[in-house]
């Protein structure tokens, strides 16, 4: 029963399982995932997860293409032109998902930078207190810098050498301590191999933004990331309690009313809970209480 070039490919055997093959290998990574607890393995499975995901949209899209380029040589070549489709589609897919990912891994910190453009060195203080914090915690390539902005922002970014940005506004609404715990959280970030992985898989979402496997997957691994990043701070600092006043200020400090421009800096998040890249600041002040009392 011909069906068209687009019901006739679609239900052709190599497709389905070039199509179910990826699906199934992000199905099993995502089990993987959720229980292995090893930071570096769930990082590299959520990156093979990507490069699936990429896979499986380039193939879809090129094999819609193809369908539409040779729909009037499908009537007189059928079996044919359905082998010229799959074999293009399954090339391109090939050839382009691991450029793709590349390109959106170098463009990543200039996404996430968008946001924050303009950048300046802080005062000898603040940078003497950086460089401290980033030899203690075994980082020293780190490097700080100021933004202006209208929230109190802070972000650790894999650019050309790690960075840790800070909104300006933040130093006169912090103590000195509650600074310095902040700073050590973005460079926890760092330590833990967070920054090059946040920053690809965002600019993912810029590229490819109606995945939903990969955002909820994404979702949930930055809001463990986060966690990991206060416990690490604390091991550096000592001072939990220091860490959690600085949370609950800035989180009573940070506008509402347009949490989305914020993105991936918003320790509010947006949208529902479970697509939220922060744990609710509950939880994290919680945690930051139990380990001052241990």
């Amino acid at each position: 029963m011909n069906l068209g070039i687009y019901g006739d490919y679609f239900l052709d055997s190599r497709v389905t399982v070039s199509i179910a093959i990826p699906i199934a290998i992000m199905l099993l990574l995502y089990l993987f995932f959720r229980k292995n607890r090893d930071p570096q393995t769930r990082s590299w499975s959520l990156g093979f997860m990507l490069l699936s995901s990429i896979f499986l949209w380039l193939f879809l899209g090129v094999s819609l293409a193809l369908c539409y380029a040779f729909a009037n040589a499908y009537r007189y070549h059928e079996e044919a032109t359905l082998a010229a489709v799959f074999g293009g589609a399954i090339l391109a897919a090939l050839a382009a998902g691991l450029p793709l990912a590349i390109l959106l891994r170098r463009l990543s910190p200039t996404i996430v930078l968008e946001k924050v453009k303009t950048l300046t060195v802080p005062r000898v203080e603040l940078r003497e207190a950086f460089t401290n914090l980033k030899q203690k915690m075994g980082v020293p390539k780190a490097q700080l810098r100021l933004c202006k902005t209208s929230a109190p922002i802070s972000a650790a970014v894999d650019a050309k050498r790690p960075l840790v940005v800070i909104s300006e506004c933040l130093i006169p609404l912090l103590k000195r301590d509650e600074l310095e715990a902040v700073m050590a959280h973005e460079l926890a970030h760092i330590k833990n191999s967070d920054t090059a992985l946040k920053a690809l898989v965002s600019a993912y979402k810029a590229a490819l933004p109606h995945d939903p496997i990969i955002r909820l997957v994404e979702a949930a691994f930055h809001r463990e990331r986060e966690m990991l990043a206060d416990e690490t701070a604390v091991n550096c600092t000592g001072k939990p309690l220091s860490l959690a006043s600085a949370l609950l200020k800035i989180y009573e400090a940070f506008p509402r009313n347009d949490l989305r421009s914020y993105g991936t800096f918003s320790i509010l998040g947006s949208g529902p809970s479970i697509m939220r890249r922060h744990p609710p600041i509950i939880n994290r002040v919680n945690q930051l209480i139990y380990q001052a009392q241990a």
